[in-house]
């Protein structure tokens, strides 16, 4: 029998990740096995290069032990080899992740190795985020309008839903609501009621389309939205509340109509599609000009960059480029629209140029699965460790809390959350943004209610009925105490607050009803944002799990607060003080129960 697992201290520390030139600890004994003389464990690193640490024999036990320092930063894999008395060898491997056996050919272990010198800002930890798709959040009236190019349709009813190709069959994501930067600076308040402290605007650059993933000019923000100077007053405003503004920095590609590319002509520059001559040809890739470009997922109305060409990269992360220029204007940070088709070479120049502009700033990559085993383009990819991303979007967990809430099972929950707890660098889990909604999904409302996500077609006046609707509201306080326990930083998408129906995109981009809503969720998410802020140490300390069987889910934050779920079918005893519960009475929550209570030893 072996007794070794990646996740107890006693046998691995530090759990998790490990930090270049930080000591590494390993246990493992050896029980009823062959008596050995030492274990040598062999780290493979998929650079290349090979590291080595020695376990020792503790006394006349079968009982291993040793310190080692990895040096090599990467994603590596390692084995141990048991030498026998006999100077034969026991080789020993993972058939789980976790534990260890004896086998030739076994898988290896994972471990993360980051660079030395990654830290992410520590006060970021127990915050919490906003995300807001401008166009839809609310528009102040009576505001001049600059200069708008290119054909737009507005709608004149703020509740009206928005269009899509079965509405018009030319529809080019070009009708608008007006929302605009002064209407979210009016609203900050609220967002402050919440408890939010990092707010996440999709892309406010002028773009034809509203969702502004097209950008026109990256120097300018768009007309409807407002100025520069709007955008400056919203982030010295925003400040005051101590809220900070997150960016949508969209560097893959850029709109067919911008005065980059300008293939409609909308702009007095020399675009690209126009002439080899204009300034930002080199920017493109032409197979055969000007028609035939290399362009986003097949959308000729988004002709990709080559990022690496020197004027692009100077354009954006050059001592006077676009990532300094508008953090020079008030911006915290940028969220990396389709960060896993940036190249390296792309990410290391932009974490360079926002730290250098200010070291306590953010950079968010949108990867939607494991970051840390991400392949693409051919390569493993380097996002969390330590020269590209702070931190990514938390796809794979808003994953996990779905499947649990639609299963009760615990045991998966757990092990999914563990995987990237095990994966990802502290600095990045600390600032994980944990999301159950965005801009690019359904709806986390519509997902409890339904088991199967409707055609695109069936979905545009497609609303859940009563009993869905009830159903999905009382699942939803358990994904939102869920996403507020977790490692990392939650995130609320705009509306999710007040249960905000939509499908698929562009139906999870309405309008807010700022007359509506269901005012009871509103209320307990603002409990949680008050209580996370209350117990705000708490939630950047360490995440336990202390039970995840039978249905029942126990985890714990700092020592301090501990989140208990039932799922089970029988009545649950609970310890501690109530901070937020509910069906739950004197010291025990009812099946279905869940709710945050105050660890009694940490009065």
């Amino acid at each position: 029998m072996i007794y070794f697992n990646t996740r107890e201290t006693e046998y691995k520390q530090p759990f998790g990740a490990l930090r270049a030139g930080e000591p590494l600890y390993l246990k493992m004994v050896l029980e009823g096995e062959p008596s050995c003389r030492r274990i040598r464990a062999v780290f493979r690193f998929e650079t290349g290069e090979n590291e080595t640490g020695i376990l020792e024999k503790q006394g006349e036990t079968n009982t291993f032990a040793g310190t080692m320092v990895l040096q090599t930063v990467g994603l590596c894999f390692y084995r141990f080899e048991a030498e026998k008395e006999d100077g034969s060898y026991l080789f020993i491997g993972t058939a789980d992740g976790v534990h260890a056996a004896i086998g030739d050919w076994l898988p290896e272990w994972r471990l993360t190795v980051y660079d030395r010198n990654f830290n992410t800002p520590e006060e970021l930890a127990g915050g919490i985020w906003y995300q807001i798709f401008p166009d839809r959040f609310y528009k102040k009236e009576g505001l001049p309008v600059g200069e708008i190019r290119g054909k737009r349709i507005y709608h004149e009813n703020w509740s009206e839903r928005p269009l899509f190709t079965q509405d018009r069959p030319d529809f080019a994501g070009n009708d608008f609501f007006g929302g605009n930067l002064p209407g979210i600076t009016e609203k900050l308040p609220y967002l402050k009621e919440l408890g939010v402290d990092l707010l996440y605007l999709n892309p406010i650059f002028e773009s034809g389309e509203n969702h502004r993933y097209s950008t026109a000019d990256y120097e300018k923000i768009d007309p409807l939205l407002g100025t520069n100077k709007d955008f400056e007053a919203l982030c010295r405003e925003a400040e005051k509340l101590g809220i900070r503004i997150v960016l949508d920095g969209v560097f893959s590609h850029t709109g067919a109509n911008s005065r980059y590319f300008n293939k409609e002509g909308l702009y007095p520059d020399l675009g690209a599609y126009q002439s080899p001559d204009s300034p930002y040809y080199h920017w493109y890739d032409f197979r055969e000009f000007p028609d035939k470009y290399d362009c986003w997922w097949g959308f000729d109305t988004l002709p990709c960059v080559k990022e690496l060409s020197p004027d692009f990269m100077d354009y954006i992360s050059g001592e006077n480029g676009i990532a300094k220029f508008w953090m020079d204007k008030g911006a915290y940070g940028w969220r990396l629209d389709v960060a896993d088709e940036l190249p390296d070479g792309f990410l290391e120049a932009f974490r360079k140029r926002v730290k250098s502009t200010d070291p306590n700033s953010i950079i968010i990559g949108e990867v939607w699965e494991n970051a840390v085993e991400k392949v693409s383009y051919g390569a493993r990819r380097k996002f969390l460790l330590g020269s590209q991303c702070d931190t990514v979007m938390n796809y794979p967990w808003l994953n996990a809390i779905l499947h649990l809430l639609k299963t009760k099972d615990t045991h998966r929950f757990y092990s999914q959350v563990m995987e990237l707890m095990e994966s990802y660098p502290p600095p990045a889990l600390r600032c994980l943004m944990n999301i159950l909604s965005t801009h690019d999904t359904p709806r986390f409302l519509n997902r409890l209610a339904v088991d199967t996500i409707p055609p695109r077609a069936a979905q545009a006046d497609n609303y859940l009925s009563a009993d869905q609707r009830e159903t999905a509201l009382a699942l939803m306080k358990k994904a939102a105490i869920l996403q507020f326990t977790l490692p990392g930083i939650p995130c609320i998408f705009y509306g999710d607050e007040i249960g905000m129906e939509g499908y698929g995109d562009p139906y999870c981009r309405g309008t807010f009803p700022w007359d509506g809503g269901e005012r009871e969720l509103l209320s307990f998410y603002k409990k949680l944002g008050a209580l996370r802020q209350q117990y705000r140490e708490a939630f950047k300390g360490d995440c336990v799990f202390r039970s995840c069987k039978e249905g029942k889910l126990i985890l714990e934050r700092g020592n301090t607060v501990r989140l208990i779920m039932n799922f089970s079918d029988t009545p649950m005893e609970t310890d501690g003080i109530a901070l937020l519960a509910e069906n739950a009475g004197d010291g025990i929550l009812l099946p279905g129960g869940f709710g945050w209570y105050r660890i009694r030893s940490s009065l």
